[in-house]
Order: C-alpha cells, then structure tokens, then sequence
C-alpha cells in the first residue's frame, strides 16, 4: 500500500496493484507528458502531467465506485475493475497529447488504440494477469459495453470531472465552480447516461458551465489551438529529414515490444527537434519552424466564428482568396470543430421520486445552454500574418 499525495484530492491510497501499476515504466512516462499540451504557452502555469490527472481519475473512479457497492449497484469484482480502469485510462497518451494524437489519428492510431496495444502487449499485462484482473473487463468499460463505461467514459465522468477542477486550478481560469462532493453524492449512473438528483442540479449546472469555459478559454483558446497545428506540421516535416520520429503506428507499436515507449514523452520530442536544428540533413523551412516554435512565433489567427450554431461558413473560400493574393498555400491553416458541450438527452432529473427527462424539468439553466459549440478559424504563419489580415480587411 502507497500514499500519494495530490494537490487537488489530498492523499490518494493505492493497493498493492495499483502501486505495481503505477511503478511501471510506462506509466512513470505519464510524468513527462503535460496534461495541457501546450498551454503552458499562454498559461504558465499548466505544467502538471497526465500522471496526476491519471491518480486523480483513479481517486473519483474509487470514490464514485464505493458508492455503488455500498448501494448494491456493483459487486467487489467490478469495482475493482473501475479503479483499474480510471488509473489506466490515459496509458496510451501520445507526446504532447492531442497536438500529435492529431498527427497519427489520419493512420489510424489514437490514444484509445495505443491504450489497447500497451494493455496487451506490456508488463502492465503481466501485472493485471497476476492479480486475476480480467482484462477485456477493462478494455468493455472503456469501449462502452459496460454499464459502468458512462463512469468513465461519458457524459459526466471522472475523468472530465478531475481534469476541469485540476486543469483550472494550473491555468489559473477560475470559471464555474465545482462541489464535487455534492456531485458525487446526488448523481446516479445509468447505460443510457446519468441521474441527477434534483437537489443536487446547482453542482451539475457548475459541471457544464465550467466545461463549457474551459473549452472556450484553455482547451481551444487560439493561440494554444494555433501553436498544436504548428507542432503538428513541424512534426510531420521533421519526419521526412530528421531523426527520433515515429512515422508510422507500426514505429510506435515496435517502441512498445522494445520496451521503449516509456521514454517516448514530451522531452522526447523536444530533444527531436533541437537535434533537427543540428542535423544537415533537415531542410531550411523545417529548421525555421523549429526555431520560431521555440521562440513563440506561432501561427496568428486571421480569421474566426464562435457560434452556438451549425451554420454553413466557407473557410475554403477564404483559403484560396490568400493563396490568390500572395500567402503560401502550406502556411495556412483552416480549422473546424463542432464541439459537444451537453448531451440532453443523456440526462434525466430524479424530483419528487420520480424520474423526468431534462426538458421536462424547468427548474435549470441545463435547457438553455448550447448542446454544441462550432469553432471556424484560419490560422496563417507568423511572418505572413500582418498581410493576410490585410487582405481580409
């Protein structure tokens, strides 16, 4: 038994397979990968890891899942299996998480593929299997054939749940504030997606209200979006000339049966790129890419629409309006995301003893937010911002 303690949850106890786990090389890796990407950039103070977002996942898993058991929802087995499951989710983070996940998502490799590969291809194996954890348990909750996969993977979960109150915390982005006790307490889990008791909606509304910030001032905020394309070009170019990169799942899969995935981390990449600068073999533009990586010169947004709305816009029209006028076609970069904010129909309220759907229940602001958010942007490199933004005048 191990004691960890977590800035945000105290002390976190871990068993003996937990610790087991946790000492692993490639859990250990989760240390050097930020939980943030890049958004230290803006917020200097997001340098905290996916390992302690993974122990804080693993803590609200333990937490929610004791409070099944002793109401009789789930037997000892699948509580187990839901604390494993909450440590583990994360286990197949890429470098930089989601700004190179975009790189290697386009060959058909995630983080949820990379999760299944290290499970079954890894010590951690080994170590499931020696403490009679079934893993293809683990790996239903995580692919939604288990009623306790909304836990973790759903509209409430633990894992958005610890991420919202650690990520604000590090940003400093104080928007929405979570009860997390009186969410755990007043919030029932079903296949179909969560109970919320009505005396407990206020804690729910914080949910997505932080969640809905959140999105809008650190997950996507423009110019931490802006620096994640730039990465994930020079990625994709220093893969042509320069050392240290895994150009393919198949590269990334061998680093795995090599026992070498561990030390694949945010250092790794960074490493790559000073090594890149030295190399003779990289080219001019990737060597200046790197440099104004480095330097803070990321691409600039030129163009954007926020909306609550899915509404037709043309970001391909404006694409070719700068290539027309002078801004290298490889130097623009359109982006486009509708974003989920809240599933209504997901969410069923408990008043009065009885259940209602969402709509069916007027006594929150849950009805009036926005179900989805719809980024469009255009981002343009830094030393043709100041004319692209001219012609879009």
């Amino acid at each position: 038994m191990k004691k960890i303690f977590d800035e945000v949850h105290g002390y976190i106890t871990l068993g003996d397979l937990e610790t087991e786990i946790v000492d692993t090389a490639e859990f250990q890796r989760l240390r050097r990968i930020k939980q943030t990407s890049l958004a230290y950039i803006v917020y200097p103070g997001a340098t905290h890891s996916r390992f302690s977002h993974s122990l804080g996942t693993f803590f609200l898993a333990s937490k929610l899942g004791e409070k099944m058991r002793n109401d009789g929802e789930i037997p000892d087995d699948e509580f187990s299996s839901l604390k494993i499951a909450g440590l583990l989710h994360d286990i197949g983070q890429f470098p930089f998480s989601h700004a190179l996940e975009g790189y290697y998502l386009s060959m058909g490799i995630g983080n949820k593929e990379l999760r299944d590969y290290i499970l079954e291809n890894s010590i951690i194996k080994d170590i499931l299997n020696k403490y009679g954890v079934n893993i293809s348990k683990i790996q239903d909750l995580y692919r939604g054939k288990n009623l306790l996969s909304s836990v973790i993977d759903g509209e409430v979960d633990v894992d958005r749940i610890d991420y919202l109150i650690r990520d604000s915390r590090h940003t400093g982005v104080q928007l929405g504030k979570l009860d997390l006790d009186r969410l755990i307490d007043t919030i029932h889990y079903r296949e179909d997606g969560v109970l919320a008791e009505d005396k407990g909606i206020i804690s729910l509304e914080n949910f997505y209200i932080s969640r809905l910030h959140m999105y809008q001032a650190v997950y996507y905020h423009k110019t931490i979006l802006g620096f994640e394309l730039f990465l994930r070009k020079i990625y994709s170019k220093m893969s042509e000339s320069c050392q240290g990169i895994l150009s393919s799942p198949q590269a990334v899969k061998d680093m795995v049966n090599e026992e070498l995935l561990a030390y694949w981390d945010d250092n790794w990449i960074i490493s790559s790129m000073y090594n890149c600068l030295l190399s003779d073999s990289a080219s001019s533009d990737v060597i200046e890419q790197i440099r104004n990586f480095m330097d803070r010169r990321g691409p600039k947004v030129v163009y954007e629409e926020i909306s609550y709305r899915d509404e037709q816009e043309f970001l391909g029209d404006i694409r070719n309006k700068l290539v027309r006028l002078g801004i290298p076609e490889n130097s623009i970069y359109p982006f486009e995301e509708k974003i989920a904010v809240i599933d209504k129909g997901k969410i069923r309220i408990l008043s009065k003893g009885k259940e209602k759907r969402l709509k069916e229940f007027s006594s929150t602001l849950l009805n009036e937010m926005p179900d989805n958010i719809i980024i469009r942007r255009v981002y343009v490199d830094y030393e043709y911002s100041k004319r692209a933004r001219e012609i879009l005048e």
